[in-house]
């Protein structure tokens, strides 16, 4: 029979695998998207893989993904009298569990309620089909990583078309009327290099010069609110209220008030999972339109 004991996540957490290892693990907060190795006391160090101190003070080790064999999370469950139970305390005699089944008259009989639901401490000899579960949790993080690069990370972006070729551009035209163009290794013959710019990456161009010019930039629910995005944070897509509901932000716990980009107003930011926004869409907003700016929808995979 499988056991807990011993085991680098004993109950409930997570684990990595580096370099045929087992460790403890969490994301690394601030170093998204690479995991952070916790390895026991005692223990020696992940080899080529330097230390760093978390907020908390614990120490862990930073390996970016592609350099994990597995990372993926643990938990385990266990049956008595044949009611099964989700472990979340283990010694060398004893099991503890928070109750999975639905059978009331029995909870109420054997078990200690919880806030939420009943919960027990068991001898080892009265517990039965004890499993550990894995949920992966390299893939899904691979893919979001994937995801988030497609999307330039859910950033506010503008873009000129000059003659067939897209480049990043102001999204203003300067005093001149002028618009500035990232080239690159580009030097279109009929625009006007930046002067200002000794780097020779960046032209001028008129509105009557460019094919298009466009911003683009994404919005999303969060809770029913509205959200225009400013791109991620640690994997979570970060957004500005903007809404006019006082009772929502008042509401809303998760919400961060920060100074806005003029550096007078207050604005309200949410950080929050893909899984937990709604209404994902992009916007396209043609900024050479007069006297009306049109806007282009498109839904978000």
């Amino acid at each position: 029979m499988a056991d807990p004991v011993g085991h680098p996540s004993p109950v409930k957490g997570e684990v990595a695998v580096f370099r045929g290892e087992l460790y403890r693990a969490r994301g690394a907060e601030g170093l998204w998207p690479c995991v952070e190795l916790l390895p026991e006391p005692r223990r020696p160090a992940p080899e080529g893989v330097a230390p760093r101190e978390a907020a908390d003070g614990s120490v862990g080790y930073p390996v970016p993904l592609e350099r994990l064999e597995a990372w993926y999370a643990v938990t385990w469950t266990f049956r008595w009298r044949r009611e099964l139970f989700e472990c979340t305390a283990a010694t060398p005699t004893t099991l503890s569990g928070n109750y999975l089944g639905s059978d009331e008259h029995f909870a109420k009989e054997h078990l200690k309620r919880r806030v939420i639901g009943y919960r027990g401490v068991f001898p080892r000899d009265e517990v039965t089909e004890l499993e550990q579960h894995r949920k992966d949790r390299l893939q899904p993080r691979h893919a979001l990583v994937q995801r988030l690069a497609e999307v330039d990370h859910f950033r506010p972006k503008t873009y000129a078309v000059h003659r067939g070729r897209t480049y990043p551009a102001a999204a203003e035209a300067d005093a001149s009327g002028l618009i500035t163009l990232t080239t690159g290794d580009d030097r279109p013959e009929d625009l006007i290099a930046d002067p200002r710019d000794p780097s020779g990456e960046h032209f001028l161009a008129t509105p009557e010069q460019l094919d298009t010019w466009y911003r683009t930039h994404w919005t999303f629910r969060w809770q029913r609110g509205p959200f225009d995005a400013v791109g991620t944070v640690d994997g979570r897509i970060k957004g500005v209220y903007t809404g006019d509901s006082w009772g929502f932000v008042a509401n809303s716990l998760q919400l961060t008030q920060e100074t806005g980009p003029d550096g007078v107003h207050t604005q309200y930011t949410i950080k929050a999972g893909l899984k937990g926004v709604t209404d994902l869409e992009q916007h396209r907003t043609d900024l050479s339109a007069s006297p009306s700016v049109s806007t282009i929808r498109v839904i978000a995979p």
